[in-house]
């Protein structure tokens, strides 16, 4: 299996995903861990996944947020308060 296909298998990416940096952490030795990071986003939309690595026993691939849906957090909301404030009637 590859670490395009996991991807697909968990359901794919989330719209939150940032899916250029994709990190695959693969055990070396028993004290060394690898970090690679995988641009995803890339290999998919040229379709040349000659690139996309095969995955070992013990693999683990990370998708981390993407920035927007971090600042989404601490941005403010709309709700419906916003737009129909009684006290401005």
């Amino acid at each position: 299996m590859t670490a395009t296909e996991a991807v697909a298998i968990a359901g794919g990416f989330t719209q939150d995903a940032r899916h250029s940096q994709v990190v695959l952490f693969r055990r070396v030795t028993n004290d060394l861990v690898e970090a690679r990071v995988l641009n995803l986003k890339k290999m998919l939309s040229s379709h040349d996944l000659n690139e996309d690595p095969h995955l070992r026993p013990g693999d683990m691939l990370y998708v981390p947020e993407s920035t927007v849906s971090k600042l989404r957090r601490f941005a403010p909301r709309p709700s419906l308060g916003m737009y129909l404030n009684g006290a401005q009637f």
